[in-house]
């Protein structure tokens, strides 16, 4: 399953740090870490256990440092132990923007 995940990636991903948190009906609030973002989804390390579903919608939260905040609904779409893959489905224009100063800021470091 790892392969089909990889290969729906349409832009690039960049390893960052900073904090994530999904917002769960059954679990309330769950906190990680951010191990990759892209313009349409992450690669989180959930903290504490957590009922996550592969297919659940949630409200998550992503906070860099020096960046703000930035907040829409993902799609699980994979859940493998602490690791979480999720896909933005719907981001305010907003919120939308931090992710993609966020994104051009990771894209500059590469270089």
């Amino acid at each position: 399953m790892g392969e089909l995940y990889e290969d729906r990636r349409q832009e690039p991903r960049f390893t960052t740090g900073g904090r994530s948190r999904l917002q769960t009906a059954n679990s309330g609030e769950v906190e990680g870490r951010i191990l990759d973002l892209s313009l349409n989804g992450a690669l989180l390390e959930c903290s504490g256990k957590a009922l996550l579903q592969v297919g659940a919608r949630h409200a998550v939260v992503l906070e860099c440092d020096g960046q703000p905040s930035f907040r829409g609904d993902a799609l699980l779409v994979r859940v493998e132990g602490a690791r979480v893959g999720i896909e933005f489905y719907d981001m305010d224009p907003q919120n939308f923007a931090a992710l993609t100063g966020l994104i051009e800021a990771l894209r500059h470091q590469r270089r």
